[in-house]
């Protein structure tokens, strides 16, 4: 599966944790904090990737931060789960 998790979405954390929960299928019983987060995503089998990394972690600061750790943490936790960041759409190019 290919989860697309829009940065853009997560300026609160109870707006990230329902961005997250929406793009990665969570079920309702998600407890939309760290750990859960973390037990969810090292155990199921997804290409996640999160796009304007920027907005969401200035947002967000340290605890946007732990975010991104904590999906990085399950990525390597569970080799069915991957974690890419992008910083800019697909339709820019760099120069």
């Amino acid at each position: 599966m290919k989860a697309i998790i829009e940065g853009i979405n997560m300026l609160t954390r109870e707006e990230a944790h329902a961005e997250l929960g929406r793009a990665l299928g969570f079920p309702d019983y998600y407890g939309a904090n760290l750990d859960a987060l973390f037990d969810l995503a090292s155990t199921m089998t997804a290409d996640a990737e999160l796009n304007d990394v920027a907005v969401m972690l200035n947002a967000l600061g340290v605890y946007g931060c732990k975010l991104v750790q904590t999906l990085f943490e399950a990525a390597q936790e569970n080799a069915r789960f991957t974690f890419t960041l992008r910083t800019m759409p697909d339709d820019i190019e760099e120069v």
